[in-house]
C-alpha cells in the first residue's frame, strides 16, 4: 500500500500527500493520482523480486471479459477427476445442483393477455426441428381454442401455463394452469377419443413437457412421464389416415424430437440411486410414418445409433453397422435456404459417434475438422436454442479462444426470447472442460466421462 499519491510514487521522490494535489505535483503540472491503495506485480526489471513481470489475461482487442468465461475447478471436479481415473460408478456425493428461481408475485395477466404473449414471443420457446416453432404455436392456439371440451381446455390450460412460466418465470400462477390442464385431461379420458381429440392430447401433453424443461430443473422428471403418455396416445389412436396433415406432421415431429434426445440423454445417465417411479415405457414412436424430409432421416438415423449403442456397450460387431448409419448422415444434403441447425446436428451426431468410439468410424483427423466447422458456426449465430449440437461440439473445445466463443454463445442464448434454460448445458460443458484439462495427456474414455458427467443430474436431463 503507497503512502504517496499515485505520480510522485511512480517519480519515486516524496510525497506531502497535500489534498486535492500534492505540492509536487502542482509545482510540475502533472496529474496527481490520488492515495488509494494499489496492488501491482513487480516489474520485470526489479532484481528483488523472484517474480515478476505482468499476468497475462487472454481477450482480444476491444472485446470485454465475460464473467462467466472464467472456468473454475471446485472440490467437486477434482472427486469426479479421481473417480475417472480410478473407473469408479460411484456417484453418490456429486450431484449438480440447479437453481430454482421461485417468485412469489401476484400474477394478475388475463387469458387473452397471455395467449398474445404466447404468440409473439413463448412459442420461439418451443423446442422442435426442422420446423417453425412461432408457427407451430400458433397451430397449438388454434387448438385450444377449438370449443369447450376437456380436449381442448387440456391444450388451453397448458398452454397458458407455459405461457405464464415463460414470462414471470416460476409463480403460482403457472401452477394453476398446470394443474387443471392435467385435471383436463383426466377428464377428457373419460369421454369419446376420435382423431381431432387425439391431436389435442397429444399438443396438451407436448405443451405440458415443454413446461417441465422449460428451467430444466432437477427437481421434477415429469417430463417423462408426459413422452409417455403422449406415445401411448399415438400408439393407441387411428391416426394413420392423417400422416400427411401439417398439423399431424407438426405434432409428430414435436414428439419424435424430444423422445430421440430423451434416448441420448440415457445412453449416459447413470446416478448412484435409481428412481424407483419410472414412467413405463412404451413403444418407440414410428418416424417411417412421417413424410421422408432430412430432418426426419437425419433423427431416424441418429435414433438407430443411439439404439447399438445402447444395446452393445463396448460396440465390437456392432461398429460396421454403427458405421453405415454415420456413412448416411454424411450423405445427407443440407436442405435449401435452411438454417444453420441443421448441419450442426449433422456435425454433431458425426462428431459423436466416432469419439463414443474411439475414432473407430473415422480418422480423427476428419473429426477436428468438424469440430472446428461447428465452432465456426457458433461464432456466426446470435443463439443457438437447439442444446444437443451446443452441448457436444462444446465439449470440444480445447484451447481459450475456442471455450470464449461457447460461452458467448450460452450467453446470448439464455437471453433469447427463443431459449429455455441453458443451465445444465453450460454447467456440464464446464464440467467436461474441467476435467480435460486435469486429465492432461491422459486421454479418459469418451463414453465414460459423458457417463460420469451427465450422471451429476439428480433427474434425467434433456438436450433438446
Amino acid at each position: 500500500m503507497t503512502r504517496s499519491c499515485g505520480t510522485c510514487r511512480d517519480r519515486r521522490i516524496s510525497c506531502d500527500r497535500a489534498t486535492p494535489t500534492c505540492a509536487q505535483c502542482a509545482r510540475s503540472n502533472r496529474v496527481c493520482k490520488g492515495y488509494g491503495m494499489r496492488l501491482s506485480w513487480p516489474k520485470t526489471s526489479d532484481g528483488r523480486r523472484a517474480a515478476v513481470a505482468v499476468p497475462h489475461h487472454y481477450r482480444r482487442a476491444g472485446r470485454p471479459l465475460l464473467s462467466s468465461s472464467l472456468v473454475n475447478v471446485s472440490e467437486f471436479d477434482i472427486k469426479m477427476h479421481y473417480r475417472l481415473s480410478t473407473l469408479s460408478s460411484d456417484n453418490a456425493s456429486l450431484s449438480l445442483r440447479v437453481p430454482i428461481p421461485f417468485t412469489f408475485i401476484v400474477v394478475t395477466d388475463t387469458d387473452s393477455q397471455l395467449f398474445d404473449y404466447f404468440e409473439s414471443t413463448a412459442s420461439r420457446s418451443l423446442a422442435i426441428l426442422g420446423h417453425d416453432p412461432v408457427h407451430l404455436g400458433r397451430t397449438l392456439i388454434r387448438m385450444a381454442l377449438t370449443d369447450s371440451s376437456p380436449s381442448s381446455r387440456a391444450v388451453r390450460y397448458s398452454l397458458l401455463g407455459l405461457s405464464s412460466l415463460h414470462r414471470y418465470e416460476l409463480q403460482s400462477q403457472c401452477f394453476e394452469f398446470k394443474i387443471s390442464a392435467i385435471k383436463a385431461l383426466n377428464e377428457a379420458t373419460h369421454t369419446d377419443i376420435g382423431p381431432a381429440e387425439a391431436l389435442q392430447h397429444v399438443a396438451a401433453g407436448m405443451l405440458l413437457c415443454s413446461f417441465e424443461i422449460h428451467k430444466a430443473s432437477c427437481t421434477s422428471s415429469q417430463w417423462r412421464w408426459f413422452i409417455t403418455g403422449v406415445k401411448h396416445v399415438l400408439n393407441a389412436s387411428a391416426l394413420l389416415p392423417f400422416r400427411q396433415d401439417r398439423v399431424f406432421c407438426a405434432l409428430m415431429d414435436w414428439v419424435i424430437y424430444h423422445e430421440i434426445l430423451g434416448r441420448f440423454s440415457l445412453l449416459h445417465w447413470r446416478p448412484a440411486a435409481q428412481l424407483e417411479e419410472h414412467p413405463p415405457s412404451a413403444a418407440c414412436t414410428r418416424v417411417d410414418l412421417l413424410p421422408p424430409t432430412p430432418t426426419n432421416t437425419l433423427l431416424r438415423l441418429f435414433s438407430a445409433g443411439c439404439h447399438l449403442l445402447a444395446t452393445n456397450r463396448d460396440l465390437g460387431p456392432a461398429s460396421e453397422p454403427l458405421r453405415d448409419e454415420a456413412w448416411a448422415i454424411q450423405a445427407l444434403p443440407i436442405p435449401d435456404n435452411a438454417d444453420p441447425t441443421f448441419e450442426l446436428f449433422q456435425l454433431s451426431i458425426l462428431i459423436y459417434f466416432n469419439r463414443v468410439t474411439s475414432y473407430a468410424l473415422e480418422p480423427q483427423r476428419t473429426t477436428q475438422s468438424r469440430i472446428q466447422r461447428g465452432l465456426a458456426i457458433f461464432s456466426t449465430l446470435h443463439s443457438c436454442p437447439r442444446q444437443f449440437p451446443l452441448f457436444i461440439i462444446g465439449c470440444e473445445a480445447r484451447t481459450e479462444e475456442e471455450r470464449r466463443t461457447v460461452l458467448e454463445l450460452i450467453d446470448r442464448t439464455e437471453k433469447s426470447a427463443s431459449s429455455r434454460s441453458t443451465f445444465i448445458v453450460g454447467a456440464l460443458t464446464n464440467r467436461v472442460w474441467v476435467q480435460d484439462d486435469l486429465a492432461g495427456d491422459q486421454e479418459v474414455g469418451y463414453r465414460e466421462k459423458m457417463d460420469a458427467i451427465v450422471s451429476v443430474c439428480s433427474l434425467l436431463p434433456t438436450f433438446v
